[in-house]
Parts: structure tokens; sequence; C-alpha cells
């Protein structure tokens, strides 16, 4: 599994950049998830073997929160990209969700639904 992290919505071109930054020394790949592909399930979306591209999406859907998937990270990594937004000053991102056997089977628009509850849940 390459060690990667999927992004969503990072549209301030100063913001992406910041994430680039912190991200690139750290050797982890960085994918911006377009909107037309919110409908693949993440497991395809992720390179991961076994997922295919879907050609018969179940409607449209989009969503405006930046969203973050790290995927094949140890905790060490994870500590060390949460450290770098702090030291750069980077806004984190809220939605964020490591890759799972589980949820690499759903498409974005379901994890996004899952992640929105549960922040909703926890700041409530």
């Amino acid at each position: 599994m390459k060690k990667q992290i999927l992004l969503y919505n990072i549209k301030d071109k100063k913001r992406a950049l910041d994430i680039r930054r912190v991200l690139m020394p750290l050797k982890i790949r960085i994918k911006q998830i377009n909107e037309s592909d919110f409908g693949q399930p993440i497991g395809y979306l992720a390179d991961i073997d076994g997922f295919e591209f879907c050609e018969n999406l179940s409607g449209d859907f989009s969503f405006d929160d930046e969203m973050m998937i790290m995927v094949g990270l140890t905790g060490f990594e994870i500590d060390q990209i949460i450290k770098g937004f702090h030291k750069k000053r980077i806004v984190g991102i809220p939605l964020k969700a490591i890759l799972t056997e589980e949820n690499q089977k759903w498409d974005s628009r379901k994890l996004y639904e899952n992640l929105r509850d549960e922040h909703a849940k926890m700041h409530s």
C-alpha cells in the first residue's frame, strides 16, 4: 500500500502549497480528489489492488468541506503531519480518516457523511 494522503476541497492555493510543504519531506504522496470522482470507491482512489473504476455511479454528489484520508501511514508519520501543521500554523482539516478495510469499500459521500456526523457529535 502506497503511503499517501487523499485531499478533498483544498481550494486555497496557498493552503494547498503549505500542506504539500509539510508532506513532501515525509515522502508522502498527495492526491487531490476531483469532485467527478466522489462516487468512486475510496479503495480505487487510493490505488488499492482489487478496486476498479465504476462506470455506473448513483447520482451526483458534492460537498464543500475539506476532507483528508490517510493511507498506509504509521502512527509516527501521522504525528509528524500534525506537528508539521502546527509548526507551519496550518489550520487543521476537521474531517479526516485513516483508510481501513471497511471504509475503502465506501465512496466519498458515505465517508463524508460518516465523518461529518462524528464531528458534529464530538462538538455538540
